[in-house]
């Protein structure tokens, strides 16, 4: 340990190099972490947390909500099915609308619900939807930025049909965009692929189950299940973003290990002489090899350290363009990660301080 020290304090320009390069390394996979899971949440918040762990859709829509359409007459028996706890029905749409009072537009991605089912969305403004007044919405909080309030009279793009904005949700997206919660009745009114439908349709229903280890068993043939992982993968682009993004993160990270392999090794190349010297001394192969253990630890922890505190600064610094989220878990396992990575590119270099004769080294030898 003491010559671990020592070598810190004396070539201090060399390993302020390493630990900068250990530093960037972890800091670029940490904000790619972050990005990754910050794109992944902007893309379904507004399903990964509901707790919903089963979504029921057409066979023939192939996986995917928006080829998804059946009579809303099947909720009934679909909410009797073997294992069903409670059910909700759901509409889904991308659609566009337009304020009244200056007909500014806006992207948004239609929730059709019925109010009193457990897909109400959490409210932390105004109220919830009523069913009562059917032509009342709840948005996403998001959408203040872009200048709504409550009271706002927001219109369809395709009826021109009047809706009020009665209530704010918060992180509440699809496909990047912001949610509207509206509904049912109103929503199959105006949405363009349904409104010339005699009978009322829907996209899906989203169940609840009795036993969580127990799958559902439709009693209609037509319709089958999606698990809660299936219904975020058939979002436009979830699954490439975040195969693309775990797939950099990844590479980073083995790329990262063989570089610290390669600065540890070449590092104890250029001290073959000094280990040579410290041998001829008596000095026992356990203790120079803790003595590189040590450094291998100080660098790392010193590394972990000051990436994880510049992450947790990011997201003050970021616009809010960039979505930026990190668990306290994640930090905590490639933190680990690279813990490993660098004391295993270490055990190279140990081996060849293990090799290291005394007599060879004093000459100048490099066997």
């Amino acid at each position: 340990m003491f010559l671990g020290f020592r070598e810190l304090l004396f070539s201090k320009l060399r390993y302020l190099l390493v630990t900068g390069i250990m530093i960037l390394i972890m800091l670029l996979a940490l904000i790619l972490s972050g990005l990754a899971n910050g794109l992944a949440y902007d893309n379904a918040s507004s399903v990964s947390d509901n707790g919903v762990p089963y979504y029921a859709i057409t066979k023939d829509a192939q996986g995917k909500l928006s080829r998804s359409q059946f009579p809303e007459s099947d909720f009934t028996a679909v909410k009797n099915d073997e294992n069903v706890k409670d059910a909700a029905v759901l509409g889904q749409s991308m659609q566009t609308l337009k304020r009244e009072s200056d007909d500014k537009k806006y992207s948004i991605a239609f929730f059709a619900i019925q109010p009193g089912q457990f897909l109400d969305p959490k409210i932390v403004e105004g109220k919830g939807l009523s069913v009562t007044k059917p032509d009342e919405i709840v948005v996403d909080s998001s959408l203040k930025k872009d200048g709504l309030k409550l009271g706002d009279v927001l219109m369809d793009d395709m009826l021109n049909k009047e809706l009020k904005i009665v209530g704010f949700t918060e992180d509440q997206k699809y496909s990047h965009a912001p949610v509207v919660y509206i509904n049912m009745a109103t929503w199959q009114s105006i949405n363009p692929v349904l409104y010339h439908q005699k009978v009322p349709q829907i996209n899906a229903i989203a169940i609840k189950t009795k036993d969580a280890d127990k799958g559902v068993k439709l009693s209609n043939k037509e319709l089958t299940t999606l698990t809660s992982d299936e219904f975020l993968n058939q979002i436009p682009g979830y699954s490439a973003e975040q195969m693309t993004l775990n797939m950099m993160i990844a590479f980073l990270i083995v790329i990262g290990g063989f570089i610290l392999t390669a600065f540890f090794y070449v590092m104890t190349l250029q001290k073959t002489t000094q280990f040579g010297i410290l041998k001829a001394l008596g000095t026992k192969t356990s203790t120079i090899a803790g003595s590189v253990i040590i450094q291998v630890v100080i660098i790392s922890l010193i590394s972990i350290a000051i990436s994880v505190g510049v992450t947790l600064l990011l997201p003050s610094v970021l616009p809010e363009a960039m979505p930026f989220r990190l668990s306290s878990l994640t930090i905590v396992l490639y933190s680990l990660i690279f813990f490993v990575v660098a004391l295993l590119g270490s055990l190279l270099s140990l081996r060849k301080v293990a090799k290291v004769d005394a007599l060879d080294a004093i000459r100048g030898g490099d066997e």
